[in-house]
């Protein structure tokens, strides 16, 4: 949570320290599986994913629920984000543990809007 604090404060230079100590906080999961990219994409925080993303977190994280990083920044709307994760490695291949691609993810919540904008990326 320190690590999380840190960057939701805009505390760069704290967090770098955090993760100098204890390299592994950038993988530490809460207890719902989440990442510290994870907790921070579903703020919307992108410059805090974006730094973390430079020191190699993982893009493509799950939670314990099975859900891609990418299926939830897409299901809150998070349009920059979305393409910002995309262009950096996130998969939108990637399915659900399920097997649910995003497309029927976001259908299932009925983000229709959302859906036409990640296929509109595509073409």
């Amino acid at each position: 949570y320190l690590l999380r604090d840190a960057l939701e404060r805009a505390d760069f230079s704290s967090a770098a320290k955090l993760l100098e100590n204890a390299p592994q906080l950038i993988a530490e999961r809460n207890r719902i599986g989440e990442t510290v990219l994870h907790f921070l994409a579903v703020e919307d925080n992108q410059l805090a994913v974006e730094w973390l993303h430079a020191r190699g977190a993982d893009l493509n994280v799950m939670n314990e629920f099975g859900i891609p990083l990418l299926f939830e920044v897409a299901q809150l709307g998070y349009r920059d984000l979305f393409v910002w994760l995309v262009q950096h490695g996130a998969d939108v291949g990637k399915r659900k543990t399920d097997g649910q691609s995003i497309g029927d993810h976001l259908a299932e919540f009925e983000h229709t809007d959302m859906i036409a904008f990640i296929k509109g990326l595509a073409s």
